[in-house]
C-alpha cells in the first residue's frame, strides 16, 4: 500500500495536494513524475534437502595368493533364435466330396409371408377380365339409347360394325336406336312445352283469369297428356276458379242479391276444393239468413 505524502501536482494550473503518490492527478489528470512503485511478486524458494555424503569405503581384506587363472576363451554370440514357423492350415478330413452343412427347416411364418406376397402379386397382375360378347354389348347400348344417351349408343354401334359382328344383333340395335331417337325428341318437345306453360299459366292467373289459365292447361294436357305436374299444376287452377266465384258470391251477399249468391257458391263447389271449404260453408250460412230475412219480408204482405 501506498505511503501517505504531501506532494503538489506538477499542473500549474491545478496546483493542489495530493494526498497519495500516483501517476495521474486525480483532479486534472496531469502525469505526475513520480511514479507509483509497481510491486512485483517474488517466488518463494522451495526448501533442498543437504546432501548426503557419501558412504566410506572399508579396505577388503587380504585373501592368499591363489594360482594365476587361465586364460578363459572369450564366449561366442548365442546364434539368433530362428523365427516360429508360419502355423500350417488345419488339415481337411478326408471324404468323399465337399459336403454343404445342413440349412435349418423353413419357419411356418416364411411360408405364409411368401403365400401373402404372392397372392398380391397375382391381384395385381392377373389377367383381364375377357371382353363382354356381342350380345352383351348390344344389350348395353340399347340401355343407353332408351336412356336418350343417343351418342354413346351409336358409338357403340359403329364400334360393332368394325368388329364384324352378326348382321342380326347390328340390325337389332339400329331399330332399338331408331326408336329410342324419336321418343327422345317427343320427351325433349314436351319438356320445352311444359316449360312454357308454367310461365304462360301462371301469368294468366297473376292477371285474375283463372279461365285462360286454365284453357291453357287443358291443351296442354290434350297433346301431351296428365302426368304428376299437370295434375298439381290443373289443382292450383282450379283453386283460383273457385276462389274467384267465391268472390262474387261476396259481392252479390252485399248487393243482397240472393239468386246470384246461390248461383255462384253452386259454381264454386262444383271444383271440390277443401282448401275453400271453410269460406263456402260461411257464405252458405249468410245465404240461409238472407233466405229467412226474404220469407220474413214477404210474410205481412200476404
Amino acid at each position: 500500500m501506498s505511503e501517505k505524502v504531501n506532494e503538489v501536482c506538477l499542473n500549474a494550473a491545478c496546483g493542489r495536494t495530493l494526498p497519495l503518490r500516483v501517476v495521474h492527478c486525480p483532479f486534472c489528470g496531469a502525469r505526475q513524475v513520480a511514479q507509483a512503485p509497481v510491486l512485483t511478486k517474488v517466488a518463494t524458494p522451495v526448501p533442498v534437502a543437504p546432501p548426503v555424503p557419501p558412504p566410506t569405503p572399508v579396505a577388503p581384506p587380504i585373501s592368499t595368493p591363489q594360482p594365476a587363472p587361465q586364460p578363459v576363451s572369450a564366449p561366442q554370440p548365442a546364434p539368433p533364435p530362428a523365427a516360429a514357423p508360419a502355423k500350417a492350415p488345419p488339415a481337411k478330413p478326408a471324404g468323399r466330396g465337399s459336403v454343404p452343412p445342413p440349412r435349418p427347416p423353413v419357419r411356418l411364418r416364411t411360408w405364409i409371408a411368401a403365400a401373402v406376397v404372392l397372392t398380391g402379386i397375382w391381384f395385381y397382375n392377373k389377367p383381364a377380365d375377357k371382353p363382354a360378347s356381342v350380345a352383351e354389348q348390344v344389350e348395353a347400348a340399347t340401355a343407353l339409347a332408351a336412356q336418350c344417351d343417343l351418342d354413346g349408343a351409336r358409338s357403340a354401334l359403329a364400334v360393332l360394325k368394325s368388329a364384324k359382328a352378326p348382321a342380326a344383333q347390328i340390325k337389332r340395335l339400329q331399330a332399338s336406336i331408331t326408336k329410342s331417337a324419336a321418343a327422345c325428341d317427343r320427351q325433349q318437345q314436351r319438356a320445352q312445352a311444359w316449360t312454357a306453360l308454367q310461365g304462360s299459366v301462371q301469368q294468366a292467373l297473376d292477371a285474375g283469369k283463372p279461365e285462360l289459365a286454365a284453357t291453357r292447361l287443358a291443351a296442354y294436357v290434350k297433346r301431351w297428356g296428365d302426368d304428376p305436374d299437370t295434375l298439381e299444376l290443373d289443382a292450383k287452377v282450379k283453386v283460383a276458379q273457385a276462389s274467384a266465384q267465391l268472390d262474387l258470391a261476396d259481392a252479390c251477399l252485399a248487393k243482397g242479391d240472393r239468386v246470384c249468391l246461390e248461383n255462384s257458391l253452386i259454381a264454386a263447389e262444383r271444383y271440390k276444393r277443401p282448401e275453400l271449404a271453410a269460406r263456402t260453408q260461411a257464405l252458405r250460412t249468410a245465404l240461409s239468413q238472407l233466405l229467412e230475412r226474404s220469407l220474413l219480408d214477404a210474410a205481412p204482405g200476404q
